[in-house]
């Protein structure tokens, strides 16, 4: 009788260290190890927010149809997406979790031997009926629209991003110096509530998953990137490796099929899914069930690549001052490896 997916694969818990109104923590992993078939490396920065996350939870991993025949996974967690690129440069990754800025500086400068390939989209930001990428200040602030933010302090996680991207490109739009009229301060995602309390910052860029505490809050949302962007784009994406795609294209189309069931399941099993996610990632379930698939999380239901949209915002990310020079996308993405919706 042969054996179940689940039977043939040894599981390591990931770690996380979870905060009281977001995450925290080092990078931790889990591994699916024995058989024959290929073995793929998934990296991941964020757990929930990026979806593909949920392929390190074994109770997932049993409701797939490829896994542990068609390919064998190892999924890790690392602190920010440079270090997932130099894992995939190292070889110790074949497919890692980026975004619109972390994507085109990769692309432009080579970081992976043999450069990458998008092959999915992982969400989408600025969508009219789903979340987009937010400000917000404190509840008794005086700032509430984006032109009280002249001489703010605010608050993003690191320069140079698609987070910050957001207040560059709002700044622009109605006259303002994003580098001489408010200044941006680097701080950690799950400190943005207590730094907004405390006076330490005016407002802060407030992604999906750490907005469930700012509405908790009562904090004013100064703009969204509705108000910011003229229609959705798409903002995370999974790359892989070309060297990845020569040696394991099979395994990766295997894989692309299990991300389409797996986000198909989620949807309709949210309510597991959210219990799973939180127990998982030692996240309150509160704060999942905030957001993950309502209307308060991203628009992720289009896991292919919109080759229209990507160009405009790699475009975008040049005029906004972001990458040094564009590219054609087509040369760097794929939706040969998932099936459409």
């Amino acid at each position: 009788m042969p054996l179940k997916n689940s039977d043939r694969r040894s599981f390591l818990k990931h770690s996380a260290a979870v905060g009281t109104v977001g995450l925290t923590g080092l990078a931790g992993c889990s591994s699916i190890t024995g058989g024959e078939t290929p073995e793929l490396g998934l990296a991941f920065t964020v757990p929930v927010e990026n979806i593909a996350s949920l392929f390190a939870i074994e109770e997932i991993q049993d409701q797939l149809t490829n896994l542990g025949s068609e390919y064998e996974l190892e999924v890790t967690r690392d602190q920010s997406t440079p270090d997932s690129l130099n894992k995939m440069a190292s070889g110790n990754a074949d497919m890692a979790l980026l975004s619109t800025v972390s994507y085109a500086s990769a692309v432009r400068q080579e970081a992976v031997p043999d450069n990458i390939s998008m092959i999915a989209t992982d969400f989408w930001d600025a969508h009219p009926d789903w979340y987009g990428i937010s400000i917000f200040s404190g509840s008794d602030s005086d700032i509430t629209e984006p032109e009280d933010l002249e001489g703010a302090t605010i608050g993003i996680n690191a320069q140079g991003t698609g987070v910050h991207a957001l207040i560059v490109k709002k700044f622009q739009q109605i006259g303002l110096d994003p580098e001489n009229d408010a200044e941006i301060v680097e701080l950690p995602f799950p400190t943005f509530v207590s730094a907004i309390n405390d006076g330490r910052i005016d407002a802060g860029v407030f992604p999906a998953i750490f907005a469930v505490a700012a509405r908790g809050e009562g904090f004013n949302e100064v703009y969204t990137s509705q108000e910011t962007w003229d229609q959705e784009y798409p903002f995370a994406y999974t790359v892989a490796a070309n060297s990845s795609i020569d040696e394991k294209g099979d395994a990766i189309g295997a894989w692309g099929e299990d991300f389409r069931e797996m986000v198909n399941y989620a949807y309709d099993n949210r309510s597991e899914v959210v219990s799973l996610a939180a127990e998982y990632f030692e996240l309150p379930e509160p704060l999942v069930d905030g957001f993950f698939l309502t209307e308060n999380d991203y628009y992720r239901q289009d896991l292919t690549i919109d080759m229209e949209r990507l160009q405009f915002t790699m475009d975008e990310m040049v005029n906004l001052g972001f990458v040094e020079e564009s590219f054609d996308v087509t040369e760097y993405a794929t939706n040969d490896y998932i099936p459409e919706n």
